[in-house]
């Protein structure tokens, strides 16, 4: 690329305000493209809480307190504190580092901050004449990233305090895993002094302790998509554009996505589509086809996308288009209509069709008068149309007979003036024009406040009720539901 400059100087950065330019061109194909990779910094604050003074420890961050890339680029902060020389931890107690190190992250498109905060210990001098044995641990037998691993148990520099003649120690430290890394071939051993139970010392002194050889390295994370073409007919029929593959006409496939844990991944999203002079005669189907995005380490591994249908050439065949007339069919809001192959039949002119048409009543109702399924027969025309088929019957519940009740919870004897129905099988039919029930509903049977199937309204209780025919009097118990339980005559 031509330097592009002002005047003598070179062009390093462009900007309109405060945002960065990627293109300039000059007119003369000359074209500057020094912004295009817009770089953001993260900055590693520290809250330090540590109680003492701070001449007695040193705070380290590596691999730096910034971190500077593009948005996407990942970053690493791992903060430790180390005794100075002639000072310890109060009570043996070391300091909390929060949040567990190291800081992970990746880079915005923004520059940003995040914070490591010490707390939980207090440092002093360590006493005159006091024993001590202050672990020096090494860990240079452990290789890969820092970021990798942390140590757990006896820290670099921890001190064990005894009295003025000796000190009882035990140091262990030992190796342990950050998210998204893995021991090549195995953990280190651990990094103890004595190698079991304890000893004792009697003048000051560094216990030294080393981990075993190790090393340490990013996983690497594999996510695939696999498809399954199962599209029937001539390939040139079709356009399948999968994995940014266009007219993809293999039977399977498999593309697959590797990176670090917390990295993103994506797929595109797949399409099918019938091309230019043929047509789909049976309907293209995908399943999982839409765009997939993911982070390395987390969710799914394996993602299936599979494609169906069958095409063909495109002929000259002409299709009829179903629709229905329910005028003739009564109550059919109450029903289900549907057609055995769909609403539409495609074939020659001339040529035979039928549709076969079932009415499926709800629950609760019956086709108390028509047939099902009903046929509609007929020859294709010459032209694609519709056609309609005329449904008839009658789609109806079973009709409701009173029982006469008491209209609030009571006893024998008590006043009838109010009703509820049921769908008695037996009516008594030579009473009042057939609105009465033959006898009064069994247990368990549900009731409703009108002959319209209303919502029985009343409480929960005892009705007073009369035995059509007989004219007798009983009790009956009806839930707040509406649902009848046992009767009992009344002497």
């Amino acid at each position: 690329m031509a330097a592009f400059k002002l005047g003598a100087n070179d062009i390093t950065a462009a900007y309109l305000g405060t945002q960065g330019v990627c293109i300039i061109n000059d007119g003369s194909d000359i074209i500057f493209d020094a912004a295009c990779g817009a770089q953001f910094t993260v900055t590693h604050n520290i809250t330090n809480n540590l109680g003492g003074t701070t001449n007695g420890y040193t705070i380290s961050t590596v691999p730096a307190t910034t971190f500077t890339g593009a948005t996407g680029d990942a970053y690493s902060f791992t903060t430790t504190v180390s005794l100075n020389s002639g000072y310890r931890w109060q009570g043996g107690t070391i300091p909390t580092i929060s949040p567990s190190q190291p800081i992970t992250g990746t880079v915005g498109s923004a520059n940003s901050t995040v914070t490591t905060t010490l707390s939980g210990a207090t440092v002093e001098l360590i006493p005159v004449g006091t024993v001590t044995a202050t672990l020096s641990l090494d860990t240079s037998a452990v290789s890969g990233p820092a970021a990798g691993w942390n140590v757990i148990g006896d820290q670099n520099g921890t001190v064990e305090t005894g009295n003025s003649t000796s000190v009882t120690y035990a140091f262990v430290s030992e190796a342990t895993l950050n998210t998204g890394y893995e021991w090549v071939s195995g953990a280190p051993t651990n990094a103890s002094s004595p190698a079991s139970g304890s000893t004792t010392i009697y003048s000051s002194a560094t216990i030294n302790t080393a981990f075993g050889s190790a090393e340490v390295r990013l996983i690497t994370y594999t996510v695939q998509q696999n498809l399954t073409n199962n599209v029937q007919g001539p390939s040139a029929g079709y356009n399948l554009n999968w994995n940014g593959n266009s007219n993809y006409t293999s039977s399977t496939g498999t593309a697959v996505r590797s990176g670090n844990y917390g990295v993103g991944y994506t797929f595109p999203a797949t399409t099918l589509t019938t091309n230019t002079g043929y047509t789909a005669t049976s309907a293209l189907t995908l399943s999982g086809e839409g765009a997939i995005s993911g982070t390395f380490g987390t969710g799914a591994t394996t993602y299936q996308v599979t494609a169906g249908g069958t095409v063909a050439l495109a002929s000259t065949d002409v299709t009829v288009t179903l629709s229905y007339n329910t005028s003739g069919l009564t109550g059919a809001a109450n029903a289900t209509i549907s057609t055995s192959g769909g609403l539409t039949r495609t074939g020659a002119p001339g040529a035979s069709y039928s549709f076969s048409t079932t009415i499926t009543p709800d629950s609760g109702y019956s086709l108390t008068s028509g047939t099902s399924p009903q046929v509609l027969n007929g020859t294709f025309p010459s032209t694609s149309q519709g056609v309609t088929q005329n449904l008839t019957g009658t789609v109806s519940r079973p009709p409701l007979y009173y029982i006469e009740r008491s209209c609030y919870t009571g006893s024998c004897g008590d006043v009838q003036l109010c009703t509820y129905y049921w769908a008695d099988p037996s009516p008594n039919l030579s009473s009042g024009g057939g609105t009465e029930a033959d006898t009064i509903a069994p247990s368990g049977t549900q009731v409703y406040s009108n002959s319209n199937y209303g919502a029985w309204s009343g409480s929960a209780g005892q009705y007073s009720i009369t035995q059509p025919g007989t004219g007798d009097d009983y009790t009956q118990y009806i839930s707040a539901g509406g649902t009848v339980g046992s009767d009992s005559s009344c002497p």
